[in-house]
């Protein structure tokens, strides 16, 4: 088939059913079958054929079952009518949750179809001579389909359900997944289409190896573009709704891609260029975000299957090894020698460092092994996947109760409610791909790289890349005094690398990255990008720079003083830092203030005998905050998600309306058919609908609402976010806050009321969030659900700290939110400089709702040591009689002790919250409550000193 018709087909295959076909239903007497794609299909010379039926049979059969007709054959039974204008309910594709929308039949009929059909025909791009272009208007379709055509749709628009019966997922993913299938089965000779799962690594690794916050950026997002690379294999040759997941529409690095697609047609111009990543001229710019998993899922044609995967592996290793060629020739024209030429030891280096990455593993997975004739059958699939399990009579979902309900018709009154197609086996086909794919990764080839000389600064792994292969035996007094690539670069671009560092090739492209990337995105844009990085000591100090924010209005005095300090130390020589863009708000607003708070971070950090340090101690009370916290937010068992357990399964009636559902002749309906019955209480399987909703949410949540949190609420810099994990710096008084914040919007749950306090009225209006549905900046956006749970390493370090020790102790935080805490917990500790780490690791919430939680309780104590009416004694006093207590103390005894020391220290309503700790950790921390007690006020008790205004007179520090 050519390619033409390929697009064509997908085409058609996306226009099989409006968009608007939830709200026209039952009140358009021209069906929505013959409406505006009717007519949209003929303007564009397309036809609806047998190819396309079948795509829509499978995508359908996958995710939802038929309806039963009347026995005349010709209308759906009454039960099963549903006036979604009417009763507009949506369904939580993963919880079962309901989302009412409210009344919508205000909207008439014709006018949304007319709204649609405008929307629709000015999306349509033509070529040459006037005629549809196919291809170009298919990518028009699905990148701007789902927006809004008229103001009064809004967000209602982006989340109409395919079937307003069972409304648990969008008519964009069904057109979506229908044009995957058309194509992949069109392109395939047998018309068979294929599942193929592509991952890229190593990644932990490739991100750990840094020295820098720019160095964490730069890991994460280059393998981000490396996945993308991989990826536009597939969107180039079958189009982007071919990938099945991570879902790619509205990620920016797909829609520069698109841009260059689409750019002849004006209108898809302009509407390119009114996005945030177009416009946004920093590296808040949301290219900058490194919001794509290293691991994709795409529907290709079965026989080509092979062919794609091994193209796609030549194609990242090319991009990586053009890239690593661009980064050693920027490195030497940067000192001065000639880029072009190819002579330097370097070259050859480069080239042995660079083979074979990044690591690339595939497999793929054919419909045939489920098909016999056009019928579901597992004769071939069965035996192929119980090879993968220990017990043979126990294969997934082949051996579910699910399939044994599935694989039969079900009949309601004569009519076919479900009759199974292959389709239907998406659950053991991707199941089947699963294990093949970790097979792949476990029987991966290994080739030893040798390496004589000395190695990478980084790693200890790679030789550092030289000039002169000589130079490798070279100690470090000779390399500092004779000079090597890399000293000669530390004296030209400080910011690339630093006195005594010596790099290896994927160290080096690291470092330069973030220069050819800006680079990149310039040349897109048409201006230049001004990139920040927060530095970790900036970070710290923001703290202090807030508070000075918040009162330098009221007390001019100390910005007197500051700008006397400023004067004396000539301050305004130095050069302005980056402050995280919540405190950059704060401070823009007295531009006396800005030259100073951005320039004393850079005087600090060159404030060697700390004469700068004391005079500003002097002037604050206090000595500037020296602390930072990083977060490293996972998803909860996401493998169980994407594959579906018992625990993260929903019955399949819990998909379904509340009317059909509450309807008695329906359950008059079930109450008579065993089978119906069955299948209504068996949990919904894996399906094609259900990946995309779960790369929706965690699309939204990686591209929107990390960034949102982290850097519109509280003062922090998003380093990485990719489907479910985050990697945040943010300053110590927003750690609490900002980590649990994270928390309940990955599950779409409401905010905490201590949460909401400490936001200012900008960012609280931005959003709401609640039965797994979050509402920012008017956009309805999908999260994971109230059934999802995450957990989170968070640590609080010295600024002066090694960013490697940090970031391991992180990762050994998060591993113990998981497996101490015990997953849905997080894991806070806090390092001090003198030595000691202290820290509390605990569920977020717990099971009964009228518990206070364990994040609430540390930041109310917190907000009770901060006060200024309140002596740290009482914290200090209650561990001194904590310490002698055994593991579990009598309830009652710790509640009295605890209250009248908080009620001597503090005042009589602090006992109120003494009873709270003391009831808490007696209730839910049975094996050492006074342990956990312990903990907490240490932990609390540090922040709180840290985050204080000054010191008080006779307490040690």
């Amino acid at each position: 088939m050519s390619n033409n018709n390929l697009w064509k087909t997908k085409l058609a295959a996306w226009l099989h059913d409006p968009a608007e076909k939830a709200l026209i239903l039952l009140r358009d007497k021209t069906g929505h079958e013959w409406g505006t794609v009717k007519r949209l299909r003929d303007e564009l010379g397309i036809d609806y054929g047998d190819m396309l039926k079948q795509a829509d049979w499978y995508a359908s059969a996958a995710d939802r079952p038929q309806f039963p007709l009347e026995k005349d054959g010709k209308r759906y039974a009454a039960w099963t009518q549903v006036d979604f204008a009417d009763k507009p309910v949506l369904k939580h594709p993963l919880t079962g949750t309901a989302f009412n929308l409210g009344k919508l039949d205000n909207i008439q009929p014709e006018h949304l179809k007319k709204v649609s059909e405008d929307h629709f025909r000015s999306l349509i791009i033509k070529g040459e001579g006037g005629t549809p272009d196919w291809k170009k208007t298919l990518l028009n379709y699905w990148r701007f389909g789902s927006d809004s055509p008229a103001p009064e749709l809004n967000h209602l628009w982006q989340n109409l359900p395919a079937d307003t019966r069972i409304p648990d997922h969008s008519i964009w993913a069904h057109l979506d997944i229908v044009s995957a299938f058309a194509g992949a089965m069109t392109a395939d000779k047998d018309n068979t289409p294929s599942l193929l799962s592509v991952s890229f690594g190593p990644v932990q690794g490739f991100i750990a190896e840094a020295r820098s916050t720019s160095d964490l950026w730069a890991g994460s997002h280059l393998l981000a573009r490396i996945a993308w690379e991989g990826m536009k294999v597939v969107c180039e040759e079958f189009g982007a709704d071919a990938v099945l997941f991570p879902n790619l529409r509205g990620v920016p690095l797909v829609d520069v891609w698109l841009y260059d697609q689409l750019k002849t047609d004006k209108d898809a111009k302009v509407r390119f260029e009114a996005m945030d990543w177009f416009k946004q001229k920093t590296d808040t710019n949301p290219l900058f975000a490194a919001a794509l998993p290293n691991r994709f899922v795409a529907l290709v044609p079965a026989d080509q299957a092979k062919d794609i995967a091994e193209r796609i592996e030549r194609k990242v290793r090319m991009f990586v090894k053009e890239l690593g060629d661009a980064s050693l020739r920027r490195i030497l024209k940067e000192i001065g020698l000639d880029e072009t030429d190819d002579s330097p030891y370097c070259f050859t280096q480069l080239k042995a460092q660079l083979a074979g990455f990044p690591e690339v593993y595939w497999a793929a997975v054919p419909w045939s092994l489920a098909i016999k004739g056009k019928q579901a059958d597992t004769t071939q699939l069965h035996p192929i996947l119980s090879s993968f399990y220990e017990d043979s009579k126990k294969v997934g979902f082949l051996d579910s109760d699910a399939w044994k309900v599935l694989q039969k018709d079900i009949e309601l009154d004569g009519a076919k409610f479900y009759t199974p197609n292959p389709g239907v086996l998406y659950p053991a086909l991707y199941d089947l791909l699963d294990r093949v794919a970790a097979a792949a990764k476990s029987a991966r080839p290994f080739e030893q790289l040798k390496q004589k000389g000395f190695r990478s600064s980084l790693n200890g792994e790679r030789e550092w890349l030289t000039l002169d292969r000589d130079h490798l035996g070279w100690n470090a007094e000779r390399r500092k005094k004779e000079g090597t690539l890399w000293t000669k670069l530390a004296a030209k671009r400080k910011s690339w690398v630093k006195g005594g560092e010596h790099l290896d090739a994927l160290n080096a492209i690291k470092r330069v990255w973030p220069s050819l990337f800006a680079g990149e995105v310039e040349a897109i844009i048409g201006a230049k990008i001004n990139r920040y990085v927060v530095s970790t000591h900036t970070l710290a100090l923001a703290v202090t720079l807030d508070k000075l924010a918040e009162v330098i209005g009221n007390e001019p005095k100390i910005l007197h003083k500051l700008a006397e300090l400023s004067r004396k130390e000539d301050l305004l020589s130095q050069e302005a830092v980056a402050l995280p863009l919540a405190l950059n708000r704060k401070v823009s607003v007295n531009g006396n203030f800005e030259a100073i708070a951005k320039r004393l971070p850079s005087a600090l950090d060159a404030d060697e005998d700390g004469r700068l340090a004391a005079k500003l101690k002097n002037i604050l009370g206090t000595a500037p905050e020296a602390y930072y916290g990083m977060i490293l937010l996972d998803g909860d068992k996401m493998g169980a998600w994407v594959s579906g357990d018992e625990k993260t399964q929903i019955p399949y009636q819990d998909c379904w309306h509340p009317q059909i559902i509450n309807s008695g002749d329906f359950k008059k309906l079930v109450d008579k058919n065993t089978s119906l019955k069955n299948y209504l209480q068996e949990k919904h399987q894996t399906s094609p609908a259900r990946h995309r909703a779960i790369s929706e949410a965690l699309n939204q949540f990686s591209i929107k609402v990390a960034r949102f949190v982290v850097e519109d609420c509280f003062k922090g810099k998003l380093i990485y976010s990719g489907g479910d994990d985050v990697l945040a710096f943010v300053c110590v008084d927003d750690l609490l806050p900002a980590m649990t914040m994270l928390r309940y919007l990955y599950s779409g749950k409401p905010v905490p009321a201590w949460i909401a306090t400490k936001l200012d009225d900008r960012t609280s209006k931005r959003f709401d969030s609640k039965n797994g549905y979050l509402l920012l900046d008017g956009k309805l956006l999908l999260t994971m659900g109230e059934k999802a749970e995450a957990s989170c390493g968070a640590v609080v370090a010295h600024h002066q700290a090694p960013l490697g020790y940090v970031l391991r102790q992180l990762r050994a935080a998060e591993s113990k939110a998981k497996n101490a805490g015990g997953r849905n917990a997080f894991s806070l500790h806090v390092f001090k400089r003198a030595g000691g780490e202290i820290s509390v690791t605990d569920k977020w919430e717990r099971s009964d709702a009228t518990d206070k939680n364990a994040p609430e309780l540390l930041a109310k104590l917190m907000a009770m040591l901060a006060r200024n009416d309140v002596s740290r004694r009482a914290a200090y006093h209650s561990l001194t009689w904590l310490k002698q207590l055994p593991p579990q103390p009598d309830p009652d005894m710790l509640k009295i002790n605890l209250a009248h020391q908080f009620g001597k220290q503090g005042s009589k309503n602090d006992r109120d919250l003494a009873y709270e700790l003391a009831a808490y950790v007696s209730d839910h921390c049975k094996e050492n409550p006074a342990g956990v007690l312990e903990n907490m006020l240490m932990v609390a008790e540090f922040l709180a000193r840290e985050t204080r205004h000054a010191q008080q007179e006779g307490v040690p520090a």
